[in-house]
């Protein structure tokens, strides 16, 4: 049976995940199961992916610094937090949500902070204190996808070009007045595998000569063999622990991120969590799941990953799948072909041909192949069958996953329809494309035409 007709019968069926084993041998389970904030707390949306996601068992929640307050001021006003995260980590209180905060010194400074000043340590701890008083339990120091080279004439003379000593140097310094009870986890530029390579990188060779000198306490953030990690095994997480001095790892899972930083990409990931081996938590403490910008639309890869938090030995992939799309497609049988169809369209896995991530999505991308029969069949049968896939969601149970569904799908069908008519030479189509989009459509549209050369 292929995957296709192996999904729709699952569907059809509205299997629920496998019972559980029996209590011996069972894999051990995540300390901490976390899921990324995804948004800001002024916007309805995030509120309703935090409600959402503690129900489904995620108890603890991610939170970029810029989400929480403000701690670098360019008008030098003292650290602060935000109304909305205070009122979030209250709630996060009583329902005994664990709450870790990001800080990324060079991004959240736009590049000013100095390692060699002291002022800037002050600041962050001053930013830590107030996190704790509103009861962060995690400080996460990051440097992920910064550079790794130094800039600043200070930090220069005191580290040398590298920026692996100075990073260290701030998270041990960091590390020892921290709030008691607060823990600190790093995330250096070196995040994954295949950054460490085999070590004798500039920055790789100098972060692992150093890291020794880090309290064994200091965690450390990783994403696995790979930024976004086809498979992770426990093999995998042991050989990392060891190349780090056997540290606590926070496990940051890149799924379902899509990289769509604008909220105009081409498609979402609507497949299962795969490859990931269900005795993670013996290497792990914390797991981290990362939705795409499209919160509700996350809702069916998010709702696997819980499914197989909640229980890794019963966890079977398409199972899972296809009990979430029953789920979220609810018993209108219109709405749940629709969603299976989709679903397999945008299911692959990471690392397959096709995943919908990245610069696959990208509507840049779009303006490609023109004159291809090929390509032109493909954008041919978004735009025979996407309208009645639109039609048919708005019956779907879950109203959050299909909003956020259905924009994806609209600024899609629009970028084929403008693919078409830029193939053809059909100005006036395009023109009349424009002005009937509006909001992530445009969005997408004027990314396709910039690159299509269209004016």
């Amino acid at each position: 049976m292929g995957r296709a007709a192996l999904l729709a019968f699952l569907v059809s069926a509205a299997l629920p995940p496998s019972a559980a084993p029996g209590a011996e041998g069972l894999s051990p389970r995540f300390a901490v199961r976390a899921v990324k904030l995804g948004g800001a707390l002024s916007e309805p949306e995030t509120l309703e992916h935090v409600r959402w996601a503690r129900a489904r068992g995620f108890d603890a929640l991610f939170v970029y610094a810029g989400e929480a307050g403000r701690w670098w001021d360019d008008s030098r006003k003292s650290p602060r937090l935000t109304r909305a995260f205070r009122r979030l980590a209250r709630e996060a209180g009583r329902t005994r949500t664990r709450l870790l905060v990001s800080a990324n010194p060079p991004a959240d400074s736009r590049g000013k902070f100095v390692f060699a000043d002291p002022a800037g340590l002050e600041r962050l701890l001053r930013f830590a204190e107030l996190l704790h008083g509103a009861g962060v339990s995690d400080f996460v120091l990051s440097f992920d996808d910064q550079p790794r080279t130094l800039g600043n004439l200070r930090d220069v003379l005191r580290y040398g070009e590298g920026a692996a000593p100075a990073h260290l140097d701030l998270a041990a310094r960091l590390s020892a007045r921290l709030p008691t009870g607060m823990r600190l986890w790093l995330c250096a530029s070196a995040y994954a595998d295949v950054h460490l390579g085999d070590g004798t990188g500039p920055y790789s060779r100098a972060f692992l000569a150093g890291l020794p000198a880090l309290p064994s306490s200091v965690g450390i953030v990783w994403t696995g063999p790979d930024v976004v990690s086809p498979t992770i095994t426990r093999e995998d997480l042991r050989r990392t622990r060891a190349r780090l001095g056997g540290r606590p790892l926070l496990l940051y899972d890149n799924f379902p991120q899509n990289e769509s930083r604008w909220r105009d990409g081409l498609g979402v990931v609507l497949g299962p969590l795969r490859g990931r081996a269900a005795d993670l938590a013996a290497e792990a403490e914390i797991y981290l799941a990362c939705p795409m910008l499209e919160l509700g639309a996350s809702r069916l890869a998010l709702s696997t990953t819980a499914d197989w938090l909640r229980d890794p030995d019963a966890y079977v992939p398409e199972a899972s799948w296809a009990s979430a799309i029953a789920s979220l497609a609810g018993p209108d049988p219109a709405a749940r072909e629709a969603l299976r169809a989709q679903a397999e369209e945008w299911g692959q896995a990471p690392g397959e041909p096709g995943y919908p991530a990245g610069e696959a999505v990208a509507p840049a991308q779009a303006a490609r192949g023109f004159h291809d029969p090929v390509i032109r069949a493909r954008w041919q049968r978004v735009v025979d069958t996407y309208p009645a896939r639109i039609d048919a969601l708005v019956t779907a149970a879950d109203p959050e996953f299909s909003w956020d569904l259905r924009d994806v799908l609209r600024r899609t069908l629009a970028v084929a329809r403008a693919w078409l008519a830029v193939d053809d030479g059909n100005q006036a189509a395009v023109e009349a494309l424009w002005r009937e989009a509006h909001g992530t459509t445009r969005r997408a549209l004027l990314g396709f035409l910039r690159e299509a050369g269209v004016r």
